[in-house]
């Protein structure tokens, strides 16, 4: 099974834990991944589209994409794992295997139903993450899962590039350091250009510096709230608002529920 060589990046592993049904509206992904539910069921909607998973489907988070999600425990609660993959990845799997994904499956099923070999190359890398395995070995188990999703024609959504708009560049160097004093300028100036251009830009494509900022910090406070390590305060704080109430309240604006309240479904 192939690996890459190059731009081997560390690739992430997580959990998500409720006790309580989870609804969260305009949830933004970041980075693509991959999520297996191991108890309940986890539904999606992608405009007026809903798909749902349980254990026999393997959930793919394509970079870009904004869902309503519902996380429903069940007897015993809510548990997914979810694995994000680092962008170079993607690339070297497209360079590797471009003839394969010709013959891929049309649509955007987000929720495929796992085939034998996808779920053994998914636990695969799930125990190479768990044993905290070199970079190079769990990226090697991440090909296996890619290539099995490829083998069974429903990895194009997942491997779909995201649009190289000015939004999207400028979203990305937000994400090196989302609790930073960012202005207009300075992201500019990192982007070798000037504010007003910047600016221009951004409204052509219907979007604003400060938009994109919110939403990069209210995704980041959406992970940390759901982690539950961290004060409600500190999550304020580092999402650029002073007062934990306010956060809360733009929180609750934009997910449908607050902080708290989503802590107690934890």
């Amino acid at each position: 099974m192939p690996a890459p060589r190059h731009r081997v990046s560390r690739i992430e592993a997580g959990e998500i834990r409720a006790r309580l049904p989870q609804s969260i509206k305009r949830v933004p992904v970041f980075s693509p991944a991959l999520c297996r539910v191991r108890q309940g069921i986890k539904r999606l909607w992608l405009g007026e589209r809903e798909m749902s998973a349980g254990r026999q489907q393997l959930v793919l988070l394509p970079a870009g994409i904004e869902a309503d999600i519902l996380n429903l425990p069940g007897p015993d609660g809510y548990h997914a794992d979810i694995v994000t993959l680092p962008p170079g990845l993607l690339d070297d799997f497209r360079q590797r295997h471009g003839p394969l994904l010709l013959s891929q499956r049309p649509g955007f099923e987000l929720c495929p139903r796992l085939d034998p070999r996808a779920e053994t190359a998914w636990n695969a890398l799930l125990g190479s993450l768990l044993d905290d395995n070199a970079p190079e070995m769990s990226a090697h188990h991440a090909f296996g899962v890619l290539l099995a999703l490829a083998l069974a024609g429903r990895i194009e959504p997942l491997l779909r590039p995201a649009a190289g708009t000015i939004t999207e560049r400028v979203r990305h160097l937000l994400l090196l350091d989302p609790a930073a004093s960012w202005s207009v300028e300075m992201a500019a100036k990192r982007l070798n250009q000037g504010a007003s251009t910047l600016r221009r830009h951004l409204a052509q494509e219907d979007s604003s510096f400060r938009g994109i900022l919110e939403n990069v910090r209210m995704g980041l406070a959406l992970q940390q709230v759901q982690n539950g390590e961290r004060a409600i305060a500190d999550i304020a704080a580092s999402s650029g608002y002073a007062s934990a109430s306010r956060f809360s309240a733009r929180f609750r604006q934009r997910y449908g529920l607050t902080p708290m309240a989503l802590r107690r479904t934890l």
